[in-house]
């Protein structure tokens, strides 16, 4: 299906954030990763490394992937607000929260869809905990139309 401009409505994005070099800020690449070699119809999963790349999806149909702290589960926040407004472990962390708040203030963006998946590596999560996760994210991404 394509907009009045131009654009595909039916594709799905996924923006992976987090830092390859750090374990435990690492899975949400490490998801897209798993995607982009085995792709799903209808999503499409970038691995994204500075907040300003999210402008190139506000036309777009788009969730953030991102790790959270404190979190044992996958769960979806609808909320900017929401976010926490400390440092975290990576500068990265606080950089996407910080620029969500202030594209909101701009009135850049008026929400936002981030699937947060629990701050652990991929090595820490047996093959089964991966699969479930990977089937998590796609019920959340395929849940909304």
């Amino acid at each position: 299906m394509t907009g009045s401009d131009g654009s595909n409505k039916s594709i799905k994005y996924v923006l992976a954030f987090g830092n390859p070099y750090v374990e435990e800020d690492s899975l949400a690449v490490d998801i897209a990763d798993f995607f982009l070699k085995h792709p799903v119809p209808g999503v499409e999963f970038h691995k994204c490394i500075a907040p300003d790349e999210i402008m190139n999806y506000l036309d777009k149909d788009f969730f953030i992937l991102d790790v959270v702290a404190g979190i044992d589960d996958v769960m979806l926040i609808e909320d900017i607000d929401s976010l926490a407004n400390e440092p975290k472990a990576s500068v990265h962390d606080f950089d996407l929260g910080f620029f969500l708040r202030m594209m909101k203030e701009l009135g850049s963006l008026d929400s936002v869809r981030i699937i947060g998946i629990p701050k652990k590596s991929s090595n820490d999560l047996d093959k089964q905990a991966v699969d479930d996760l990977r089937g998590r994210i796609l019920s959340f991404v395929r849940g909304f139309s």
